[in-house]
């Protein structure tokens, strides 16, 4: 495990992506390849991964889906979780973690009543990892776990992170939040970013499918509790023609959730 590395991101940053995880997809060799982002989120006592449907491919199970453990383990979803349910239509996986929650990570908590106060209410962000900024794009069934420690895991003081994927967050004004989509903008050509400055051209959203929407307090400042920096706002989906980003609102996510809970729909492991 790496200790010495320029961990190029401030405090608010560090906050928000442990939000969210980079997913992997083994194929018929064993072979994991980088697949897509994930979001966590917790809600009536269950932690949940959800993530894009479209990450399954011809899939239609989570038996090969795997998240990169500290420890250079890969961790399969259905090892960790109770059941699951594809939502084709709204294009997401709901995974029920119930009382397994990942060490580091942050969750979005469901349960509070919706409340703009004391956040941004033009702006929002998309959180994710995407596949050009992705260091390990395929694992080798061969690798083993140290290996995979030593080269893609740093431990600072502040806690452990993951070097094998960078993630990227998109700042962008509301185009629309309603009770089923929410919207924005993300204009790639002469972009300026956060920690490179201006750029001809900025990362493709593909690979952060999957990943956290969600708006964050005034001026972006890290208060002391995180529920009060960070507020989900949705699973961003898909970057479409005429640079609309875009994905399916908190609202819609929660109806899904109150349908898992009063239906009992998910498929059980």
């Amino acid at each position: 495990m790496k200790s010495e590395f320029n961990y190029q991101s401030d405090s608010f940053d560090r906050q928000s992506q442990r939000f969210v995880i980079p997913l992997y997809v083994s194929d018929e060799l064993g072979n994991f390849h980088f697949s897509s982002t994930a979001t966590l989120v917790f809600f009536k006592g269950h932690h949940y991964i959800i993530f894009a449907a479209h990450a399954l491919g011809d899939k239609n199970n989570i038996n090969d889906v795997a998240i990169f453990g500290y420890d250079g383990e890969l961790i399969k979803l259905s090892d960790i979780s109770i059941g699951y349910d594809i939502f084709s239509g709204d294009d997401i996986v709901v995974v029920d973690c119930f009382n397994v929650r990942m060490d580091g990570k942050n969750y979005f908590i469901l349960d509070s009543k919706f409340s703009l106060n004391g956040f941004d209410k033009h702006h929002f962000s998309w959180t994710g990892f995407p596949s050009s900024w992705c260091k390990t794009k395929v694992i080798h069934k061969t690798k083993k776990a140290e290996t995979l420690a030593n080269d893609n895991v740093i431990e600072q003081q502040d806690g452990k992170y993951f070097i094998n994927a960078k993630y990227f967050s998109i700042v962008s004004k509301i185009k629309s939040f309603n009770n089923i989509e929410i919207s924005g903008e993300y204009n790639r050509k002469k972009i300026e970013l956060k920690y490179k400055g201006l750029v001809s051209m900025g990362p493709s959203p593909e690979g952060m499918s999957g990943g956290a929407m969600y708006f964050f307090a005034n001026n972006q400042k890290l208060k002391d509790n995180i529920d009060d920096t960070y507020l989900f706002a949705g699973i961003g989906l898909e970057f479409k023609s005429g640079n609309v980003i875009s994905g399916i609102s908190r609202h819609r996510v929660l109806e899904i959730l109150n349908s898992l809970d009063n239906e009992v729909s998910i498929d059980i492991l």
